[in-house]
């Protein structure tokens, strides 16, 4: 999910492990905006429930992040701050583990990706959970396949 979305997100998106919701980036737009469905590990479960909304009420937003009390640019100011705060913590974190690397939460989106193609999973599967109208977006997404993964494969194919 994108941060924005993580921000926008209310109790009412939730049914019991799963989150369904509209992505903000195509909510406006001509192409059919159809929900996308998350499945509720006990993870983010744990994370709702420690870092969430008290009292939970069926349309307050589960971080308070954002508020219908604001304004709409109060609300656009506050999500991007909390971008870009999450954002520093990423490349802090990240250079004190010794990666060099631009990391933030665009990278972590196409990290997943990579991740879980490597895993198994398909391009459709990925391109399913990212909400992508394309599955060429998705494929753009994806860094490619480890030398030994390549490797392993290439053994096989003599194998009949």
């Amino acid at each position: 999910m994108n941060i924005t979305d993580i921000v926008k997100l209310q109790y009412k998106d939730i049914n019991k492990d799963t989150l369904t919701f509209i992505r903000s980036k195509t909510e406006k737009t001509n192409r059919s905006s159809r929900p996308v469905l998350v499945i509720l590990n006990d993870f983010c479960l744990d994370v709702i429930e420690k870092y969430g909304t008290k009292p939970k009420h069926h349309d307050s937003y589960i971080f308070p992040i954002i508020s219908d009390s604001y304004t709409k640019e109060e609300n656009r100011r506050k999500t991007k701050n909390f971008i870009r705060a999450i954002n520093q913590n990423f490349l802090k974190y990240a250079k004190n583990l010794g990666i060099d690397e631009d990391i933030s939460t665009y990278w972590a989106r196409h990290s997943f990706a990579t991740n879980a193609i490597r895993s198994g999973a398909s391009f459709e599967l990925i391109s399913e959970m990212l909400s992508h109208t394309s599955l060429m977006t998705t494929k753009n997404y994806f860094a490619g396949f480890e030398t030994d993964e390549k490797r392993k494969i290439a053994g096989k194919l003599m194998e009949f």
